[in-house]
């Protein structure tokens, strides 16, 4: 019987994502605590100093000169020296972090394009953004900063507490009295079961409140012509309360820990002054142990510095540990099945066969088959939510259906590889997207490989080569921020001219020209003539006036194909495409005043 062993979570998870980089971690841990010990040798030769003013009595000239410069000197050479060998291992932890990162971000992107929607539509904008900046961030504060700071915090109360036990066990015990009574207090503080609820709903609380902002920033438009206020936006407001609240409650439940663990770390004077002095007036020899007494005076107190980077290191680790959890939770997730054999298809038509798919329990297609042949152009029509979208979704496998096969070329899409399909299909969404970069590179999109003459040539034939031309740096000129914004006709045209360089014989248009004013949406047109020359056309359309010349339309309603056939002949049939059609006549022909204009559809 084969037994699995669970999984890592919290830091020995995340120093099992840092792989190859522990070398880096361990070189880091080793240096600070090297640099600890260098630390702690100015207290000893203070000591000594100490001891030798001590025991002079008052007189300089028993005092060994020449021994105190020896003694000063090194404690000044052993500051330098743990200053260097900080800086060492913090050069090494941080060249670890900024590794781990990269790597932990290119997984995360990485793994986010190859996944299926749903998890798009079930999480929101912010909870990925969370986790792909603070999450992963903190992990660069952690390894960074705090992996030598837990070095020399562990390092450090242990030399410190050797030491004192060396010179005095009494004192060393007056000193640690206190200590074990705050750790107590930090356990409760950190794993209490109302404690780590409030951390986990922290997170989830953040993530909602990021996402409502982002959605509050982009909606400032309607809220500014609406005349609504911050409190109007309920959701933006409900969020940031919650977060607050949960905030208080959070630093409710810990303060009296908090002050507990601060208040006894910071009491071993308390303890060491009332023993030392006993034990001071109780000596043989006064001028002995006073020093010892004085070393204990900066020692005990100084103990309580690394024991507080300790504590806060404590809630550190638990954030990290649920920031980790969050980024496994995207790194766990099933992706889509993929190949590496490419097929050999005989031609680029498309069939579904009894295809079938639902999404979170709701039926969105129902046993729907249909083919498109090779070199055609169809067209899907339908209400809002009848399912036209997700067979594009599914042709490009953007989902998998549950049920039913689709073939291209007689080949199923799911024993493509993803590459091939990829080369095949080209989308021409309804909202396009365009990257912060230069014209010349957005469209390069669709062929890396492409030289600047087929980019204009692609430009050309997508109608935006003169537009391109009329710009300050042409195809070198920057889109979005610090740079020139595009009209959606433009935007559109640019897409166009990136399908076009792509050059896939299989072609998805989902109502490209839905935004696109009348001078626009011409050339639109005439970019699409080049585009769909010899290719296998999809068309999602709403506006039926544009495809009453395609070859074959099919009217989605349900989930399920409805009416199947040319415009004319659907029209014949006195059906539903029959009462949409009559709908769009009436809708093109509509104006303020109620009544029909006059007007070519």
């Amino acid at each position: 019987m084969i037994v699995l062993k669970d999984k890592k979570e919290g830091i020995s998870r995340l120093l099992e994502i840092a792989g190859g980089k522990k070398s880096y971690l361990s070189g880091s841990i080793i240096l600070s605590v090297i640099g600890t010990l260098f630390q702690f040798v100015p207290y000893i030769c203070v000591y000594i100093i100490v001891n030798e003013l001590i025991n002079s009595n008052g007189d300089v000239r028993m005092i060994d000169s020449s021994r105190i410069w020896t003694l000063a000197w090194t404690a000044f050479a052993s500051t330098g020296l743990f200053g260097v060998f900080l800086y060492c291992g913090s050069m090494l932890s941080h060249i670890a972090a900024f590794k781990i990162l990269r790597e932990i971000r290119v997984k995360i992107a990485s793994k986010l394009s190859r996944i299926y929607m749903g998890f798009f539509s079930e999480n929101t904008t912010g909870s990925v953004k969370k986790v792909m900046t603070e999450d992963v961030e903190k992990i660069e504060l952690f390894v960074a900063h705090h992996i030598p700071d837990i070095a020399c915090g562990i390092a450090l109360p242990l030399i410190t507490i050797t030491v004192l036990f060396f010179f005095d066990w009494r004192l060393a015990l007056a000193t640690l009295l206190p200590l074990p009574f705050a750790f107590l207090a930090q356990m409760k503080m950190m794993s209490s079961k109302t404690a780590k609820e409030c951390q986990k709903v922290y997170h989830n609380s953040l993530g909602r409140m990021n996402s409502t902002i982002v959605e509050y920033v982009r909606g400032m438009p309607v809220i500014k012509v609406f005349n609504l206020t911050g409190n109007a936006y309920k959701k933006f407001t409900n969020a940031v309360i919650s977060y607050r609240d949960l905030t208080f409650k959070w630093i409710e439940i810990c303060k009296n820990s908090y002050i507990g663990f601060v208040t006894l770390v910071g009491s071993s004077l308390i303890f060491v002054l009332p023993i030392g002095t006993l034990i001071l007036t109780g000596s043989g020899s006064y001028n002995q142990y006073l020093s010892v007494f004085f070393l204990f005076l900066i020692l005990g107190s100084g103990i309580a510095v690394p024991l507080f980077k300790l504590m806060m290191l404590g809630g550190l680790i638990n954030q990290i540990g649920e920031g980790v959890r969050r980024i496994d939770s995207i790194l766990d997730l099933d992706e889509i099945k993929d190949t590496r054999q490419n097929l050999t298809v005989s031609d680029h038509s498309v069939e579904f066969k009894n295809v079938s798919f639902a999404y979170e329990k709701t039926d969105v297609l129902k046993n729907v088959s249909f083919k498109i042949p090779q070199g055609s152009i169809t067209a899907l029509v339908g209400p809002s939510g009848s399912g036209k979208s997700t067979i594009a979704n599914l042709l490009i496998r953007l989902w998998d259906s549950q049920s039913g096969e689709i073939l291209i070329g007689g080949k199923n899409i799911t024993q493509m590889p993803l590459s091939q399909l990829n080369d095949i299909v080209s989308y021409v969404f309804q909202d396009t997207f365009m990257f912060f970069d230069t014209i010349e590179n957005n469209i390069r999109m669709g062929n890396d490989r492409a030289t600047r003459e087929d980019v204009v040539k692609a430009a050309k034939a997508a109608q935006i080569h003169d537009f391109i031309m009329s710009l300050p740096e042409k195809y070198d000129t920057f889109i979005g921020e610090k740079g020139i914004y595009l009209s959606g006709g433009e935007q559109q045209r640019v897409s166009i001219a990136r399908t076009i360089l792509k050059d896939s014989p299989i072609v998805i248009l989902d109502e490209a020209t839905a935004f696109a004013d009348p001078e626009n949406e011409t050339r639109i047109q005439k970019a699409f003539s080049k585009l769909l020359q010899e290719k296998t056309v999809i068309i999602i359309a709403h506006r039926l006036s544009t495809i009453t010349d395609v070859d074959n339309i099919l009217l989605i309603d349900k989930g399920e194909v409805a009416e199947s056939g040319r415009h004319d002949d659907l029209l014949k049939l006195n059906g539903k495409y029959t009462a949409m059609w009559k709908a769009h006549i009436d809708a093109v022909g509509w104006n303020l005043e109620g009544e029909r204009v006059n007007q070519n559809v």
